[in-house]
């Protein structure tokens, strides 16, 4: 079936019969009244309004500044004719060709193409006057205006915006060329909590602020708007899970880059110090390892740069070294409590160090600190977890991993002699 509407002669076979059926209802009451004789043909007129006046001119090397758009067709002749006009409404063109024209003021004839045969045609006005220019090409930088700029959150900053053309083309006739002052394009910043990028048409105006209606090239352009939220750079702390293989040590662990910034409300910033959450395997490590580590995002934290950071472990072979009589510290006895050891029964242990020689040779004993804690614990005989703290990358064994004290209260002068008046009077009672 589209086949069919699209074969040139069905259209024309199709348009035939409509015409001979049109003609046949308009003088369909003159056969009727003349049986038998040819219908009498009338005169008659008819009027086309605002009919589009169409140039013919080099558009790519002219400029058309001055001309009437639209004019007035009066038609006369058969009613019949006229009438299927205005039904059919064939193609017919007004127009004014300047393409033999130079630049400069001129008074062209209108011309017409396309109107029945039958019908005498009269254009109103019969001559219209027409300036051609030559078109130039300027070229403009693009200006962005931010909106809203007044509405963004305190604590964010936003850049400088970049354009992508810098520049753009406005092709029109000198006259019109001489207004064009600046182009522009708008974007919306209010609220903004991120970097933009957007597509943005771009206007051109005159010194008045007025907006030109001209051909722009591009018309749109790709603009880039840098915002900054509040930030802050912070440490990061890598945990370590599993063992090193027997024989090494850690000589040293640090990240690269040592601080990552942060980026969101102030708020949410303030409460950060550090980022905790990186973690490397040291059972996977055999030699000097780097480990590409994302980094965890906090809470309330919109973004974290870099993502990605290198944690280097460098290894050594591992030296021991043992450190003999070193004082247990007890820690979280109130002041009217004592601690007595009973397990080791002179507070002191024997520690085994184990390092990389680096390490060892700036290890001290003062370093290390060796202690229990007896906060909370009541009067009596307890078995106490000991605890062990030194410097990085040093490892501690002991011999004991508990240690048996005694909490005793201690009695003050005042209750000593209280003590004493209380056994006298018990005395004198007896």
């Amino acid at each position: 079936m589209d086949k069919l509407y699209n074969n040139p002669w069905f259209v024309k076979v199709t348009s035939f019969f409509i015409a001979v059926m049109l003609f046949a209802m308009v003088n369909y009451d003159n056969v009727n009244n003349q049986p038998g004789v040819l219908p009498t043909i009338t005169n008659g007129s008819y009027t086309l309004e605002e009919v589009p006046l169409l140039v013919q001119y080099d558009e790519e090397k002219y400029a058309i500044t001055e001309l009437v758009e639209h004019v007035q067709v009066n038609l006369r002749g058969p009613q019949n004719v006229l009438n299927l006009l205005q039904i059919a409404r064939p193609s017919y063109e007004v127009f004014i060709d300047l393409r033999n024209l130079d630049p400069g003021t001129h008074s062209v004839a209108v011309q017409y193409r396309n109107f029945p045969n039958e019908v005498t045609v009269n254009i109103v006005p019969q001559t219209v006057r027409v300036t051609i220019e030559e078109k130039r090409t300027i070229s403009l930088p693009v200006e962005i205006d931010l909106i809203n700029k007044a509405e963004i959150k305190d604590g964010y900053s936003v850049g400088e915006p970049i354009v992508n053309p810098v520049n753009v083309e406005i092709t029109a006739a000198e006259s019109i060329l001489r207004h064009v002052a600046f182009a522009k394009g708008f974007v919306d910043i209010q609220d903004v909590k991120h970097s933009i990028e957007t597509s943005v048409p771009v206007k051109v105006y005159d010194q008045q602020g007025n907006e030109l209606h001209l051909n722009v090239n591009p018309a749109v352009v790709d603009v880039k708007i840098p915002v900054t939220s509040p930030n802050k750079d912070v440490p990061l702390k890598v945990n370590r899970l599993g063992e090193l293989p027997e024989g090494l040590s850690i000589r040293s662990i640090t990240t690269d880059p040592k601080e990552v910034t942060l980026y969101g409300p102030n708020e949410v910033l303030n409460e950060i110090s550090y980022i905790d959450g990186l973690e490397i395997d040291l059972s996977t490590i055999t030699e000097n390892t780097i480990f590409e580590v994302e980094v965890p995002v906090p809470e309330g934290v919109e973004e974290v740069s870099p993502s990605v950071v290198n944690v280097i472990v460098e290894v050594d072979l591992e030296e021991i070294l043992g450190i003999d009589d070193l004082p247990i510290e007890v820690i979280g006895l109130t002041e009217r409590m004592e601690a007595t050891f009973v397990t080791p029964e002179e507070g002191t242990v024997t520690l085994t160090a184990k390092a990389s020689p680096t390490t060892m040779e700036r290890l001290q004993t003062e370093d290390i600190r060796v202690y229990i804690d007896v906060n909370q614990l009541s009067v009596g005989e307890h078995e106490v977890p000991l605890h062990i703290s030194g410097p990085q990358n040093v490892t501690f064994q002991s011999s004991l991993t508990d240690v048996t004290v005694i909490i005793s209260e201690v009695l003050s002068a005042g209750d000593d002699d209280s003590s004493s008046e209380s056994d006298d009077l018990d005395e004198e009672t007896t």
